[in-house]
């Protein structure tokens, strides 16, 4: 081949598969159809938009002293086509209050939100101490959601026979002061590693399960799932743990306290 027509033939070919490439890259990170979109994004501030999340009706937040002053008139979901059904508040963490639960309690139902108490349970204290604590601190009315107990670590002075013994404690104790069973909350690995062993726990009917990973849920029965501790939301300046519920909003208002 004649060297003088070597360079225009190589720089169209050049050209020719760099818009193949261009087209390919356009058409795999399209929204509509794609595979790259539909990937699992949990880890990130925009896990609300996974097909395996958005196919719920349901969804919530919880918050803490940690998200500090909330804007509680500019709440809403991220996803226009979505709203906030549901918001669980700390009240309790250990033999403490959460500085911000009262403001948050007062002014979320004030906003309409359904709302619900829970209490971070520290696992090296008297479970008794912990119950009376949050009974003290939470006054619950028809419309509320049962309280929740947050167990995420081990006791570092207790075996484990012991703060099973200490979590079933604070849940008598608690659900027979408030008449309902309380919601368990936990990760998804440390209920399958340290709670499911036990019958008690195997067989309870109300969890809330975080799971951030690669799953299309969590591996435990569950009836909330916490799903990312990173999404944005307006009217909070901290990112906020995100939820969803696995049915619709009937079966979540039957969780509801009501009148006997």
């Amino acid at each position: 081949m004649n060297k003088q027509n070597i360079l225009p033939i190589a720089l169209i070919i050049f050209f020719i598969a760099l818009l193949t490439g261009a087209l390919i890259y356009k058409k795999a990170h399209s929204k509509k159809g794609s595979k790259i979109y539909n990937t699992r994004i949990l880890s990130g501030s925009h896990a609300y938009k996974d097909k395996d999340i958005a196919k719920y009706e349901v969804h919530g937040i919880d918050v803490s002293h940690h998200q500090g002053n909330i804007n509680w008139s500019k709440i809403k979901h991220p996803d226009s086509s979505k709203q906030i059904d549901f918001v669980f508040i700390r009240a309790t963490v250990g033999t403490r209050r959460d500085s911000k639960f009262k403001k948050n309690w007062r002014q979320a139902k004030k906003h309409g939100f359904s709302v619900g108490a829970y209490h971070y349970y520290w696992p090296n204290k008297n479970s008794t101490i912990q119950a009376n604590n949050f009974i003290k601190r939470v006054e619950l009315e028809k419309g509320d959601f049962p309280p929740v107990l947050d167990i995420e670590k081990l006791s570092q002075i207790q075996n484990l026979t012991n703060l099973r013994k200490g979590l079933k404690n604070w849940i008598s104790i608690v659900e027979k002061h408030y008449g309902t069973k309380p919601i368990i909350y936990t990760g998804d690995s440390f209920f399958r590693s340290y709670l499911k062993p036990d019958s008690y726990f195997r067989n309870y009917p109300r969890l809330w399960i975080a799971n951030y990973n690669n799953v299309r849920s969590p591996k435990s029965n569950w009836d909330f799932w916490q799903y990312s501790d990173r999404v944005k939301i307006s009217g909070i300046n901290e990112l906020v743990d995100v939820n969803v519920f696995k049915g619709d909003s009937l079966e979540l208002n039957k969780l509801k306290l009501r009148e006997d």
